[in-house]
């Protein structure tokens, strides 16, 4: 019975979410997976800094978009990458983690723009 529940929950989630990110996100559960999505992704591959493989950039995060959404944050907001990682793979949210480092931007607004340009980048690699 917890099985079928378990299912049926699975399938409600996955339902919640687009396919193209759903897809990846299913993908990216084990660590190797997500290190392949990510090297297999141009457009997160142009986002990471110099000297990092998009697979040592994305290690650490839960998943292909939260590590997309860091990088994209990082560009947009121009905050050295390493330090967003260091605090997101903690346990802290992007919006925490952007006020703490530009407490005069709408931190919400900017983690929800860069949400959304990750989701973007997973659709067309999908």
């Amino acid at each position: 019975m917890k099985d079928i529940a378990c299912s049926l929950l699975l399938a409600l989630a996955l339902l919640l979410t687009s396919p193209a990110y759903a897809q990846v996100t299913a993908a990216s559960m084990t660590t190797g997976h997500l290190h392949t999505a990510a090297a297999d992704n141009t457009r997160l591959a142009a986002l990471v800094p110099a000297g990092l493989s998009p697979e040592d950039a994305c290690r650490g995060f839960g998943d292909l978009g939260a590590c997309s959404a860091a990088l994209h944050v990082s560009q947009n907001l121009n905050i050295p990458f390493a330090d967003l990682k260091d605090r997101l793979t903690a346990g802290q949210s992007l919006a925490t983690v952007i006020h703490a480092f530009k407490p005069g931007v709408d931190s919400r607004r900017e983690a929800q723009r860069a949400e959304k340009q990750a989701r973007d980048d997973l659709a067309a690699q999908g």
